[in-house]
């Protein structure tokens, strides 16, 4: 779950830095979210396929924030953590 995670961070990281060109950081985090599926467990991928929906449908790079703890939890098979709110 960990290795899940600091790869698909350190992707999104090194992403993050660019390749020289001018990109729109809502697609580039949705490419990499789409690319960290297709190397991820059958588990994960799904949560991060709609994580990368969600990054564009929304406009924003927020989804991805809890995407790759999600993912990691669905790899290993726990449950999301629940709310305590009342």
């Amino acid at each position: 779950m960990r290795r899940l995670a600091f790869a698909a961070f350190g992707t999104l990281a090194l992403a993050a830095c660019g390749g020289g060109e001018q990109r729109d950081p809502v697609e580039n985090t949705a490419e990499q979210l789409e690319n960290a599926a297709e190397q991820s467990d059958p588990a994960a991928a799904p949560v991060l396929e709609n994580a990368a929906d969600q990054v564009r449908e929304q406009n924003s790079t927020a989804p991805a924030q809890g995407a790759l703890e999600a993912a990691g939890n669905a790899q290993a098979g726990t449950p999301p953590p629940q709310s305590n709110a009342q």
